[in-house]
């Protein structure tokens, strides 16, 4: 979604049209769900996907028609005989697909916030006026509401704003995007989870850390890695890493903020250095935390632990021997086995969110005035 996100920002300033779609709602069986997001550029490159077949294609087809001059528009799609999959096979489903057009400097200020406070962390829900019957909200209207409390723009009602405050909770706590329909249906706005990205952070720049240095980045992740040795922890090595730290692994862990979006990796090269660093993270209240090796060496590794004080509930959290089971046997492999675990877990466990504060002491940032 960053790309998306960007990519939106640069055509505002450059005075250029694109079409930003986003499925806003879906019933029964659909080949995407609520959140999915293409970007149509000037010169009809796509980024992003609504799930590809015929649904995608007259999407698009409609957008590129809104390009030259048209509004912001709801498509409603009936997942039937003309709109299945390519190969012929029925959804059997109901697609709401919300085409945009920001070209304002408002727009560009608020996704350019909304990465601002991404970037620092910050849970957010980024709400936008799908359809609307009344006169002063206007279709497109977009705001963000942030965990810490902020509130950047307007939808152009208060009435509306606050009752979105309690719809806007669970969206964040489930991760759930959503439509709200506010004024006896009369206005709906799309309610969309901005989560931080979660840290990779990878102890050991050799084969497996460098191969799953490649592989985190490409699946969302902001990857930082730390090794003792300069030759491996290199830019040349490891150009997908946003974050490259040299000096001794346990205690830069020690030293790293782990917080609850991060998941450690331990891949070192060897014993010592893993025990080392599984004792610098293994208290944290990171998200995840995985030790490579053999069951033999783990259960030496823990015996040493349990002597330093670590008890065996702490010890449980760990995910050892790392890796879903793939009986994976190469280095790739072996990436693609911690990989598989990473997104298993982070999309099966969501942090417990809230809002710092209620609407009426919530902070409003206005943009373009």
């Amino acid at each position: 979604m960053r790309e998306i996100y960007q990519k939106v920002i640069e055509l505002i300033e450059s005075d250029e049209i694109g079409a930003y779609c986003t499925v806003v709602e879906t019933k029964g069986s659909t080949p995407q769900k609520p959140g999915s997001k293409l970007l149509i550029l000037p010169d009809l490159r796509n980024v992003g996907t609504l799930g590809g077949g015929c649904v995608e294609a007259e999407a698009r087809r409609q957008a590129i028609g809104l390009m030259q001059g048209g509004v912001p528009r709801l498509l409603d799609f009936q997942l039937d005989s003309d709109y299945g999959w390519d190969d012929g096979l029925i959804c059997g489903g109901n697609m709401k697909i919300f085409i945009d057009l920001p070209q304002t400097k408002e727009e560009s200020l608020i996704l350019t916030r909304l990465q601002e406070l991404s970037e620092a962390k910050i849970p957010l829900v980024s709400t936008t006026v799908v359809k609307s019957e009344v006169d002063h909200i206007q279709v497109g209207a977009k705001m963000l509401f942030a965990a810490n409390g902020e509130k950047v723009s307007s939808l152009g009602d208060a009435a509306l704003e606050t009752a979105l405050q309690d719809e806007l909770i669970e969206v964040l706590e489930k991760d759930a995007p959503g439509v709200f329909r506010w004024g006896e249906d009369a206005v709906w706005v799309f309610m969309d989870a901005v989560q931080p990205r979660p840290t990779l952070l990878i102890a050991g720049a050799g084969h497996v850390g460098q191969a799953l240095c490649h592989l985190g980045k490409w699946l969302g992740f902001d990857v930082a890695i730390v090794d003792d040795r300069a030759d491996f922890a290199s830019e040349e090595r490891l150009p997908e890493a946003d974050e490259i730290i040299i000096g001794d692994i346990a205690e830069e862990l020690r030293n790293y903020p782990v917080d609850h979006l991060t998941y450690a990796v331990i891949v070192t090269r060897g014993h010592q250095h893993d025990e080392e660093a599984l004792h610098s993270v293994i208290e944290s209240n990171a998200r995840y935390v995985g030790l490579i090796g053999s069951r033999r060496k783990i259960k030496l590794i823990y015996d040493d632990l349990k002597d330093m004080g670590i008890s065996e509930e702490t010890l449980a959290k760990v995910y050892a021997p790392i890796g879903l089971d793939i009986n994976s046997k190469t280095v790739p492999e072996i990436a693609v086995s911690i990989a598989a675990q990473l997104i298993q877990v982070r999309n099966s466990t969501k942090p417990d969110i809230h809002f710092d504060a209620q609407p009426a002491r919530m902070p409003t940032i206005k943009v373009g005035a």
